[in-house]
């Protein structure tokens, strides 16, 4: 029973540095790929945005809204309603 401990102690111990020395180094590589992709994603935004920009330079377009004929309504007059009375 306690060599069973001690093996699991062991290989916890074991395990852990192995994963922290690899951590160390394919973390700085992984950092550096995800920094390198953000940093493409963001020049290909700036030129999608730089190449809308001038095929737009020189235009020019004009709207216009067009008024419908409105009733006009005295504020003083309500909406007349019929009713009837039930007793």
């Amino acid at each position: 029973m306690l060599l069973g401990l001690l093996k699991t102690i062991f290989f916890l111990i074991t395990f852990y540095y192995l994963f922290k020395i690899i951590g160390k180094l394919l973390l700085p590589y992984a950092m550096k790929k995800g920094v390198e992709r953000m940093q493409q994603q963001q020049q290909n935004a700036a030129s999608n945005y730089r190449q809308q920009a001038q095929q737009q330079e020189g235009k020019v377009t004009v709207q216009r809204k067009t008024k419908k004929n409105s009733e006009v309504v005295n504020d003083n007059e309500g909406e007349y309603v019929d009713f009837e009375e039930v007793n």
